[in-house]
């Protein structure tokens, strides 16, 4: 496989969690094409297995490697399992977050939210995150440097009617990333988000109605869903040295979702789109 597009990660070593569907999957394949050695990490061991086999099949470097992000024990024994079986790590992808259909509907207002998947969603997001910091950043600094890319949530960044436990821990995320690249920045780590919109992933597809999405679409200033593919080409953005003097950002990716207040009423003609003067 070869680099595209100015981006080189040759010989790097790249763990990424969550990354056996969606977004994950999507950064695996791209940085592999990039170059890097992936550990292709998630919760569920076929999901993880079917992603790195891809890669592998495809000419690339790949090792799939399951279990739970939120549990400590875990970090320690599978970031050395990692660096045995491809080296050290030098490239963090942290995406791992809850969002089955299940969780969703139960993740309401602040009243009537179940505290049971509150503490969930912290423990993943949040505690998932702060763990794979704590256990990588020791062989980045080692190997002379790495760099970190958490994803956030455009959820994380404004107000909603619901999902308030997923986007408290995505704005908690917005403030590791800054504290990671303030406390390790001179050590050669830089430490940035990535804060996706609206994502054509399989679980919005199984969730969502059509008409839903509709509206989604409709109310971007790109008109179309987002893919994984757009999220892994920003993450291959900011883990490759093109990004070299970023850090502490978060990038929003959210086809213009986020950048203005629409026009209720009464509505505004928007303009039409200039064209060349006829001869």
């Amino acid at each position: 496989m070869t680099a595209a597009n100015g981006l080189d990660v040759t010989g790097r070593v790249a763990l990424l969690t969550g990354a056996g569907s969606g977004i994950g999957a999507a950064t695996a394949h791209r940085l592999a094409q990039l170059g890097a050695a992936v550990a292709v990490t998630d919760l569920i061991r076929d999901a993880a297995e079917r992603v790195a086999g891809e890669i592998i099949s495809a000419g690339g470097r790949a090792a799939s490697y399951e279990w739970d992000v939120a549990q400590e024990v875990a970090w320690r024994d599978v970031v050395r399992e990692i660096e045995h079986d491809l080296g050290p790590v030098t490239i963090l992808h942290g995406n791992a977050a809850p969002t089955s259909g299940e969780l969703i509907e139960r993740d309401l207002d602040v009243v009537t939210i179940d505290t049971e998947l509150w503490d969930a969603m912290m423990t993943v997001v949040l505690r998932g995150n702060m763990l794979a910091c704590k256990y990588v950043i020791p062989s980045m600094v080692a190997a002379g440097g790495g760099s970190i890319v958490l994803t956030t949530s455009i959820k994380g960044r404004v107000g909603s009617t619901a999902r308030t436990a997923y986007s408290v821990a995505k704005a908690g995320l917005d403030e590791l990333v800054r504290m990671v690249a303030t406390e390790y920045g001179r050590h050669g780590v830089r430490c940035n988000g990535i804060a996706p919109g609206i994502i054509a992933t399989p679980g919005l597809q199984r969730t969502a109605p059509e008409a839903y999405l509709t509206q989604l679409v409709d109310a971007q200033l790109i008109p179309r869903l987002g893919t994984p593919e757009d999220i892994a080409a920003a993450v291959a953005y900011l883990a490759s040295d093109a990004s070299s003097f970023m850090t502490g950002q978060t990038i929003v990716v959210d086809g213009g979702i986020s950048a203005y207040v629409p026009v209720l009423a009464p509505e505004v003609a928007r303009p039409e789109p200039a064209t060349a003067a006829a001869d």
